[in-house]
């Protein structure tokens, strides 16, 4: 079985000037883990999850936190670096957080080094390119997966 067999064919994928809330409604609202960053055809980058959650995004969880119990704290309270925080999470662009080093595939890896190489590396999902460079699919753990079910 190789990954054409399980990949998904409709990729979601968004621009380096994309903002960072929009990636973050995108992969809740269409449960995904990841999208694809293209720029004028060409792949250049991943965002992810993780990307969204860590220190380089601003949105890390900590931080996160501190800005949602902020609306617990009584109208006098001085809210401004909560709000400012807030502010930069919301104008953050896909460029400055996005995974620059993407691991690829191509419609004819098989499936057992598609396994090796997510759990080697660390990395969820993988873009699936074809022989010209062009992106013609997308892979999860989660495809994997499906597969062990009946």
């Amino acid at each position: 079985m190789q990954v054409k067999d399980i990949m998904t064919k409709k990729v979601i994928s968004v621009t380096p000037k994309t903002k960072v809330s929009e990636v973050a409604e995108v992969l809740w609202k269409k449960n995904l883990t990841g999208l694809p960053v293209v720029d004028q055809g060409k792949l250049v980058g991943i965002v992810t999850e993780y990307d969204l959650m860590s220190q380089k995004a601003g949105f890390h969880i900590p931080s996160y936190i501190k800005f949602l119990q902020s609306f617990d704290l009584p109208e006098d309270k001085d809210n401004k670096g909560f709000k400012k925080e807030f502010e930069i999470i919301l104008n953050t662009k896909v460029k400055d957080i996005m995974t620059k080093k993407v691991y690829t595939v191509s419609p004819k890896t098989k499936i057992k080094d598609l396994a090796e190489l997510i759990l080697s590396k660390k990395i969820n999902p993988v873009p699936v390119l074809n022989e010209k460079g062009k992106i013609v699919g997308i892979v999860s753990r989660s495809d994997v997966v499906k597969l062990f079910k009946k």
